[in-house]
Order: C-alpha cells, then sequence, then structure tokens
C-alpha cells in the first residue's frame, strides 16, 4: 500500500491520519507527534533504530506495525531537526528515504545500514545547504548508486565512512570509484575513512582526487585509520595531500604495515614547504627505534608540530633520545600534547624526556606515559625535570610502578611545604597526574593551579602566594630574609597587599588576613634585633680568635727558639768535657 502513496498523499492527509494506527508505541507515537507539530525537542537529532541504545524519548524504535513512510514525510517536512541517525532494516520499496530527502533543517545525517535508494539521498545532499555532516558506516549496498551520490555537488563539510567494506565485499574498482566520487567535494574540512577496505589503485585514486582539488582544496583533517595502508600508499597519499595547504591533522593510527620507507617518506614530507601538518598520530603502527629516528629528521627543523602520538609503537631507549634530539634541536616551541604510552624505553629513555620537559622553550601541556612501570627513580627524574617547568598542565602515568615514597616525591613537586622557599619553587601548572583509577590525591593543589591557569601571568604570582599562607600563615620562616634588615618590612607590606587576591581562593575574613600581615612583621622586626646582636658579638669573637691566632704563632716560635737554644747549650756542654779530659792526659 505504502508504495502507491505520493508526496501529495502524505501532505493531503497529514492532519488527518491517526497517529496510533501507524505507530507500534506511545514513543514513537509522540515521536510522529512533535515531527508534525514542529517541536523543537528534535533540535539536536532523531534516533531511527532496530534497538534501543539509551532508551530515550529521541529514540524511534521500529516495528513492524511502525509505517515509515509516513516517519519519512514527517522528518522531511519539519523544519526544526538537526540531526538524523539512521540504524535500522528499511524494507525494499518504501518511501521513507524519499520523504526524509526533503528535509531542509538537518546539519547532521548518520547512516549506519544499507538505505538503498542513494540516488535520493544524492539530492538532498545537494539540495540541503544545511547539511554538513555525512558520516556512513558498515554497509552501503549498491556502490554504483552510492558513489553517483557523492559526486553531487553537496554542502557538506564533514565526510566519515567506517568499516565501508565489512559487509558488502566490494572490489577494488567499486571503491576507487568513491574515492572517485570525491573530486566533487573539494569544500570538505574533515574526512575520515576508517577500516574501509581500499586496496590496489584504492589510495592512488583518493590521492589523485586530492591533487584535482587544487588551490580549492578546504581539507584541514585527514583520519584514515585500520586501513592496511602500506609504504607505498602512505608515498601516495603523501603525494597527493601536498597541495592541501589547510591540512593540519593526519591520523594514521592503525597502519602497522608501514616501515621505515613509508616513514622516510613521511620525513620527507615534514621537510616539504608544502606541509602545515600541525598533528599526527601513528598509534599502534609499530615503528620501533629505526622508525622512531628516521622521523625524528623530519622533524628537527619542523616548528608547527603541536600534537604527536607514538604511543604503543615499541619504541626503546635510542628512539626516544632521537625524538626528544628532533623535538629541541630546532628550537620547537609548538608541541603541546605528546603521547608516548605503551612504549619500551626504560629509565634512560625517562631521562631523556626530561631534558625535553625541563627546556625553558617547552610549551607542553599533555604527557602521556600510561601503560608504563616507571618507578620511584623515574619519577623522581620526572619531578625534579618538571620543578621549573611552567606549561604541563597533565602528566598520565600509572602509579603502580612506583611506592609511597615515589607517591610522596610527585606530592612535593606540586607544594613542598618544607620552606617558604620550597613553595616558592614548587611546580603551580600541573593539574592532572596519574592515570585510569590512580591519581594523586592532591586536589587542593591540583584546583589552585588550574584557578591559576585562568589568570593572567602577573596575578599567577597569586598560586604559590596561596601555598604560603595555607602552610605558612603568618610567614614563621623569616630568617632567610633577615640580611635584608629593616629595608624587608615595605616588602612585607607589599606581598600582602598583592595576597589579598588570594581571598578569592579560600574563605578567609578581612580581620584574620589583617593579624596574618602584623604577625608577620611582628616575627620579622622581633627578629632582627636577635639577628644584629648575634652579629655584633658573632665578629667580636672572630676578632679574639684572630687575636689568639697571632699569640699562638709567637708562641709557637718561642718554643723553637727556646729547642734552638737548648741544643747549643747540649753541645756546649760536650765541648767543656772533651776540653778537661785533654787536659787531664797531660
Amino acid at each position: 500500500m505504502e508504495g502507491s502513496r505520493d508526496y501529495a498523499y502524505y501532505k493531503e492527509h497529514a492532519q488527518d491520519v491517526k497517529l496510533e494506527d501507524i505507530t507500534s508505541s506511545v514513543r514513537n507515537k509522540n515521536i510522529m507527534q512533535k515531527l508534525r507539530d514542529g517541536n523543537s525537542d528534535f533540535k539536536d537529532s532523531l534516533y531511527i533504530l532496530d534497538e534501543p541504545m539509551e532508551d530515550d524519548d529521541c529514540e524511534f524504535i521500529v516495528q513492524q506495525s511502525d509505517d515509515l513512510g509516513w516517519l519519512g514525510y514527517f522528518v522531511g517536512e519539519n523544519k526544526r531537526l538537526g540531526g538524523l541517525f539512521i540504524k535500522c532494516y528499511l524494507p525494499p520499496g518504501t518511501s521513507f528515504i524519499e520523504g526524509i530527502c526533503r528535509n531542509r533543517s538537518i546539519e547532521s545525517l548518520h547512516i549506519d545500514c544499507d538505505v538503498g535508494d542513494y540516488l535520493s539521498l544524492g539530492s538532498m545532499l545537494g539540495n540541503n545547504s544545511n547539511l554538513n555532516s555525512l558520516q556512513v558506516g558498515y554497509s552501503i549496498g549498491n556502490a554504483h548508486d552510492f558513489a553517483v551520490a557523492l559526486g553531487q555537488r553537496s554542502y557538506l563539510k564533514d565526510l566519515h565512512f567506517e568499516n565501508l567494506d565489512l559487509l558488502d565485499d566490494l572490489s577494488d574498482e567499486e571503491m576507487s570509484g568513491i574515492a572517485q566520487a570525491l573530486s566533487a567535494q573539494p569544500q570538505l574540512e574533515d574526512i575520515r575513512l576508517e577500516s574501509i577496505g581500499f586496496e590496489g589503485n584504492g589510495w592512488a585514486t583518493l590521492a589523485t582526487t586530492f591533487m584535482g582539488w587544487g588551490r580549492n582544496s578546504k581539507l584541514k583533517k585527514l583520519d584514515l585509520p585500520f586501513n592496511n595502508i602500506g609504504d607505498e600508499g602512505l608515498q601516495s597519499i603523501l603525494g597527493g595531500i601536498a597541495n592541501c595547504r589547510n591540512l593540519v591533522e593526519l591520523n594514521l593510527s592503525g597502519n602497522s604495515q608501514i616501515t621505515v620507507a613509508g616513514l622516510r617518506a613521511l620525513s620527507g614530507f615534514f621537510q616539504s614547504k608544502s606541509c602545515r601538518l600541525e598533528s599526527l598520530n601513528l598509534d599502534r603502527v609499530a615503528i620501533g627505534d629505526e622508525g622512531a629516528i628516521t622521523l625524528a629528521t623530519g622533524l628537527v627543523d619542523y616548528k608547527l608540530l603541536k600534537y604527536l602520538d607514538l604511543s604503543d609503537n615499541a619504541i626503546g631507549d635510542e628512539g626516544i633520545a632521537a625524538l626528544v634530539s628532533g623535538l629541541t634541536a630546532a628550537a620547537n616551541t609548538s608541541l603541546e600534547t605528546l603521547n608516548l604510552s605503551r612504549n619500551a624505553f626504560t629509565i634512560a629513555g625517562v631521562r631523556s624526556l626530561s631534558t625535553l620537559i625541563q627546556s625553558e622553550r617547552s610549551t607542553l601541556k599533555d604527557l602521556s606515559l600510561h601503560s608504563m612501570r616507571i618507578d620511584d627513580d623515574g619519577i623522581s627524574i620526572l619531578a625534579d625535570a618538571l620543578t621549573n617547568n611552567t606549561s604541563l598542565e597533565s602528566l598520565f602515568l600509572n602509579l603502580d610502578g612506583s611506592t609511597s615514597a615515589g607517591k610522596k616525591t610527585l606530592s612535593r613537586l606540586l607544594c613542598d611545604t618544607s620552606s617558604i622557599i620550597n613553595i616558592y619553587l614548587s611546580n603551580h601548572t600541573l593539574q592532572t597526574i596519574g592515570w585510569s583509577d590512580q591519581f594523586i590525591d592532591e586536589g587542593k593543589y591540583f584546583s589552585l593551579n588550574r584557578q591559576g591557569k585562568q589568570l593572567n601571568p602577573i596575578n599567577r604570582r597569586l598560586i604559590p602566594m596561596c601555598k604560603i599562607l595555607i602552610h605558612h600563615p603568618d610567614l614563621a620562616d623569616m630568617k632567610p630574609f633577615y640580611k635584608w634588615k629593616l629595608k624587608f618590612i615595605p616588602v612585607i607590606a607589599d606581598w600582602f597587599r598583592s595576597a589579598r587576591g588570594c581571598k578569592g581562593f579560600f574563605e578567609e575574613s578581612i580581620e584574620t588576613f589583617q593579624r596574618r600581615q602584623l604577625s608577620a612583621m611582628y616575627r620579622f622586626i622581633r627578629g632582627v634585633p636577635m639577628l644584629v646582636a648575634d652579629g655584633y658579638w658573632s665578629q667580636q669573637l672572630k676578632q679574639v680568635r684572630v687575636k689568639k691566632r697571632q699569640f699562638e704563632e709567637v708562641e709557637k716560635q718561642l718554643l723553637e727558639i727556646l729547642e734552638k737554644k737548648r741544643k747549643v747549650e747540649e753541645e756546649e756542654m760536650q765541648v767543656l768535657d772533651r776540653l778537661s779530659g785533654q787536659r787531664a792526659s797531660l
């Protein structure tokens, strides 16, 4: 019966049709009602599913008695719907797709099934100027019609294909046809092709498409994870994106067939003038030390990279040392995120990393070293490197390789309470340390550091001030400043004047704060005379001891003279004895 209906029929009977007669549940009826009435509940998304996902009121669960023709019509006429997610069986001959293709408000369309009528879908791509995101997964059925639809000029900005060949067993020719159809979409900014089954000429065809876009290319992000891309495929892709001057993100994760030859081509791309990449993901590519060394040569003179993911790559100490050298040699001041988790380097590699962290030019914000057993010695090396670091905000690492001593080291890194000076020298930018369910429990310090990030550089000095006021309420440890004597009193007053800004970080009355200031001045003024007195008598004692040493020297000289006199007297006695003996013999 549905096949005999046309658009005029649906339009004529739209207000009269009994929704309970064309739906299988109260929820589905309510969804139909909202679509027909133009309700704003679907400003975000409507989900049309075989089975519930979140059991949400926006999920239309298709049953046998649901009339998909009417559903498609109401979707097509709705002027508020922002997103549509389809994952259900669509019987042949249904006018559902023809209906939704009349919609002009949908901005995001996610198709996770074989919709059949791809030619109608092509008209939707061409006529809906709001549709900027299309995601297709698992099965497309008729690859030729899909390529024809994709070959229509559209307003798409984001295009995602996932597991496209999983159910269809598409030929290399069919996949190449889909890649070639993309030549009509130079306005695309974000392309994700995940596990799509390209083989043979597929990547070369896609590269040709990219080259054909030329200066019209708007591509910013290219995700190609888990596609069995090899060296030849990577070389083709790199040649194709050479003209994509807006491309800043490249994801090649899971393509473990890439070898040193492919990485050499990638390294060369970094050295070319056409490269503008800010993000590179090589997670689970198994590049090893040799690959890391090869990649590092391309990064030596490259200064635009902000994100680098090399996790799960069997990189050892030699590879880490080469990467650190490459990232620091050319004064790289852009790198903000570095993921080296699940690799094979030891404490020697951690030591190499420390040079990158403690570099004055470091801009690193997030460092991931999780799923690696870093012991207390490794944590100590990281903590020492982070003491003067002013950029890192998150350190992701497992803590099960360390003891309580290692955790205390990290706690002291955030706030060494042993003295006022050591608190100043602590780290005031870190906001997270740990991984999974193991994190350093220093919430108050992380909270202060996090709030400090929101302040301008001048006011960030309030964070160490707050920590000092928490652990040294009236600045009791003033001895290091006694040498300034009374000149230091204005400094104390100015310090507390600036520290008034700390009141926004923890509750304290004005009276209590003023008592802190008066107590600190009292302690200092009281301590200075004691220091002066101690200094005077220390100086007197020093002078007396100098004189004592002088007399001791004179005494030593007199003893030496007396010893010489005694020897002369003994010699005189010996001479007299011999003279007396000679006289007696005569």
